[in-house]
């Protein structure tokens, strides 16, 4: 494999969809001595995200207040667990191009700005019940 095949710069974070996101925190803090490093809210997509750091690992736990907006349903935001794998690129628009060559399928509202930059979720052509995140960092 050539290095221009080679998209990813590196895994960013794990997303995990929540119920309640205290009671979540608490549960990461104590059990996993996660620390939160940043709790956002995206209004437009009504949810609440809080980023814990545990040892070099990042988990964004995710709690969607409407799982039934049309942006967020097809993320499966009412199904609580391991949602997704957050892989970081250098540039969006050039990742989602090859990806779209690949057979991945980005899901509509997407790319769009996230908890840590520029992100778009993508359905890959293996399955359709696992979601896949490309994240461009702000810089």
């Amino acid at each position: 494999m050539d290095k221009e095949d080679i998209l990813f710069k590196r895994i960013n974070h794990i997303g995990i969809v929540v119920k309640d996101l205290p009671e979540a925190i608490k549960a990461y803090s104590a059990g996993f001595g996660g620390k939160a490093v940043k709790i956002v809210e995206i209004p437009d997509a009504r949810l609440r995200a809080c980023v814990l750091k545990i040892e070099g690992v990042e988990v964004e736990l995710i709690e969607y207040q409407d799982p039934e907006l049309p942006l967020i349903k097809p993320l499966r935001g009412d199904k609580a667990g391991i949602n997704h794998i957050c892989y970081e690129v250098e540039e969006m628009e050039a990742a989602l191009k090859k990806l779209k060559e690949k057979g991945f399928k980005i899901i509509e509202g997407f790319p769009r700005k996230g908890v840590h930059g520029k992100i778009a979720f993508l359905i890959p052509p293996h399955t359709v019940e696992e979601r896949i995140e490309i994240l461009e960092v702000e810089k």
